[in-house]
């Protein structure tokens, strides 16, 4: 009998789990309020309850024995410890700005809406970030050079650290944990979006090993469950302190994970994420990457107006020698594109890997989409 599983949401980024869920012989249901959700079209089965019933899932998953589980989403990490009846204190950045004092790592003066005020101001020297406590995808994010207090309790303030930032991926497993990718984030001149490059880093070995010690202890200090994981961090200019800008318990989205990933290191991702929440053990030899590409980068494109799309697509092109690249868009024709400040203002991506280090895959990907890619709006 094959084993029942819920996909919650079933959004496309959850496209490859249901996709991997069914080709190994599970049953899969996709959960998702909109009836328009992109994962309901390949499941086995749609559950039809909405997601505010909580009483009705939870009965639903103990008649038929299964499993719900979801993928590269915060929302769906939330909800799913509402379901099992678990604290979501991971994705609370206050508490988790709290906890880092309390293991000595270094960390930004932060404030809640109360305390936040023109001497606070002052000792942040005039530079702070505005974040939503429990917020994600970089959405409502601000800047503040000027001093000025919003009415939102929802949000917190902390002090600007400027720097180079990192995303740091991996998979943590009975007590080990092991590290897939430091990713050096570079954002665009000139774009309103948050990071669009994402690429191999040209760290010493001394700093990375800094950066591995610092999120281990943050990690197990959380008490972060098995699989994968998600951080990001800041290496302050001058001082070279690394600063924790936020920590996950789940996957990076827009197939970072699954894709990039699992391209750098040979391992089946989807089999190792399934296995630890059906608790199938896992050994060495499936989780410790091989590290098969040194040489990497991801290229958002961004949205660059807002309007209704008449065309978009990629020109056919040919790799060059030693040189591998995934294209993806995310928006359709006829689609209306709103160009906001969150991750969400991004079109598609190009990804390239390759084994030559000396190769220039953030020039390589530039010429990609100034060369092939085709956007035409009404």
């Amino acid at each position: 009998m094959k084993k029942k599983i819920i996909v919650f949401p079933a959004s496309k980024w959850q496209l490859g789990l249901i996709k991997y869920l069914k080709k190994n012989n599970y049953f899969v249901y996709s959960l998702d309020d909109s009836i328009y959700a992109e994962g309901h079209k390949v499941s086995d089965k749609i559950l039809k309850i909405q997601t505010s019933n909580l009483r009705e899932i939870k009965k639903f998953i103990k008649r038929e024995n299964c499993k719900i589980i979801s993928s590269c989403s915060d929302i769906g990490q939330k909800f799913i410890n509402r379901i099992n009846g678990k604290k979501n204190d991971h994705f609370n950045k206050i508490i988790q700005r709290n906890l880092q004092k309390k293991i000595s790592l270094n960390t930004p003066l932060f404030f809640n809406n109360k305390n936040f005020n023109k001497l606070n101001f002052m000792k942040c020297k005039k530079k702070v970030i505005c974040k939503p406590i429990y917020g994600s995808g970089s959405k409502n994010i601000t800047y503040l050079d000027k001093y000025k207090k919003f009415k939102n309790k929802k949000i917190f303030y902390e002090q600007y650290i400027e720097g180079v930032e990192y995303n740091v991926d991996g998979f943590l497993y009975n007590k080990r944990v092991f590290f897939y990718g430091i990713m050096e984030k570079k954002k665009i001149k000139k774009s309103k979006t948050v990071s669009y490059i994402i690429k191999q880093n040209s760290l010493k070995r001394k700093i990375i090993k800094e950066i591995e010690e610092v999120l281990k202890k943050f990690i197990f200090a959380s008490k972060y469950p098995n699989g994968p994981f998600h951080m990001e961090v800041i290496i302050q200019k001058k001082t070279n302190k690394i600063f924790l800008v936020e920590g996950h318990p789940r996957e990076v989205g827009f197939n970072m994970y699954y894709l990039a990933c699992k391209s750098i290191t040979g391992q089946n991702l989807y089999k190792n994420y399934v296995y630890v929440k059906i608790n199938k053990k896992l050994n060495d030899r499936d989780i410790i990457s091989k590290n098969i590409y040194k040489n990497y980068c991801c290229r958002y494109i961004p949205i660059k107006k807002s309007g209704t799309i008449k065309n978009i697509h990629f020109k056919k092109f040919k790799d060059k020698k030693n040189i591998r690249t995934f294209i993806n868009i995310f928006k359709k024709n006829n689609e209306v594109l709103d160009n906001n400040n969150d991750d969400a203002s991004r079109m598609g991506y190009i990804m390239s890997f390759s084994n030559k280090k000396n190769y220039n895959l953030e020039t390589y990907t530039k010429d990609i989409l100034n060369k092939y890619f085709v956007i035409n709006y009404y």
